[in-house]
């Protein structure tokens, strides 16, 4: 008979302290506008190199740290 365990339940952030949780939300807002001036840096020949196409990046790179 088949089971499910829930330990991944008990990892979930909703465990951790408020500021743990604040500092990885900081983490990650920083990262984003990092990666997002690196994008904004390529050209759109950088870009197609790549095989992505430059509206992509530029409306990736346009979007606020906050936004996923």
């Amino acid at each position: 008979m088949a089971y499910t365990t829930y330990t991944n339940a008990l990892s979930t952030p909703a465990r951790e302290s408020l500021p743990t949780r604040l500092a990885a939300a900081v983490r990650r807002w920083r990262q984003r506008a990092h990666d997002r001036a690196e994008l904004a840096r390529l050209t759109a020949r950088d870009a197609r190199d790549l095989g992505i196409d430059p509206g992509v990046i530029n409306y990736e790179a346009s979007k606020p740290f906050w936004r996923a």
